[in-house]
């Protein structure tokens, strides 16, 4: 099974979701896209912009299903239900400014919220974070990026990029934004979190390169692929 978390920048979903074909995801999260024509079990869009909101997508036999909001969550930490030869729950991320919760703070607000939902069925939290611990001094110690990393450990989540690739948060190698579109300001923002579980089976984590998707967006995909029993 493969996952795949991409912000692509604004743009139309027809023009920016087949960019993620040659990465054959099972299961897509991209920010920022508009919203598609059509929605279904195999797409569904978030968000109060038309032109700018948050896309979860499935490939077959894969299948996406609403949950309801717990009231209080911050925009956007959407809950989806994936049904198909792995069934789980997906909350999608797309964390933002200009609100009470802002980025990072509102990923933490949303995990306390969806405890129960958590640590009811397998879940993957994946997206744009717009966070790190090296800005941890940004925020109240409850708050911050290693914060939500100890909030999600103890959910049983684990990040698969730094479980794969033997780093620490703070201390990533391979970028996955790059600030104002330059390589000389590279940042890692966007995660993809699994169920302890299924770390010993991740089998790939990989992050797109900066001339490969430089003309697509300032963001680049996170792919992460899990073997399936």
């Amino acid at each position: 099974m493969r996952l795949v978390t991409w912000n692509c920048c604004r743009g139309a979903h027809a023009r920016k979701a087949p960019l993620l074909d040659p990465l054959a995801p099972d299961i897509a999260v991209l920010q920022e896209c508009a919203r598609p024509t059509d929605e279904s079990e195999t797409c569904l869009w978030f968000g109060d912009n038309p032109r700018q909101g948050i896309a979860v997508q499935a490939a077959a036999p894969y299948r996406l299903h609403r949950l309801p909001p717990r009231r209080g969550v911050p925009k956007y930490v959407v809950p989806v239900a994936v049904s198909g030869p792995l069934d789980f729950t997906v909350l999608a991320v797309w964390s933002k400014s200009n609100q009470t919760y802002n980025y990072v703070e509102a990923v933490v607000k949303a995990v306390r919220l969806y405890r129960g939902l958590i640590a009811a069925s397998p879940t993957v939290l994946m997206g744009d974070l717009n966070s790190n611990t090296i800005w941890d001094a940004s925020h109240k110690d409850d708050w911050s990026h290693s914060a939500l990393v100890r909030h999600l450990a103890d959910l049983g989540l684990v990040s698969a990029y730094h479980a794969f690739h033997g780093e620490a948060q703070g201390r990533e190698t391979r970028p996955t934004y790059y600030f104002h579109w330059r390589e000389e300001h590279p940042f890692h923002i966007d995660y993809c979190f699994i169920p302890e579980a299924w770390r010993k089976d991740v089998c790939r984590v990989e992050i797109g390169g900066f001339e490969e998707w430089r003309q697509h967006s300032d963001h680049r995909p996170l792919l992460v692929e899990v073997r399936q029993p």
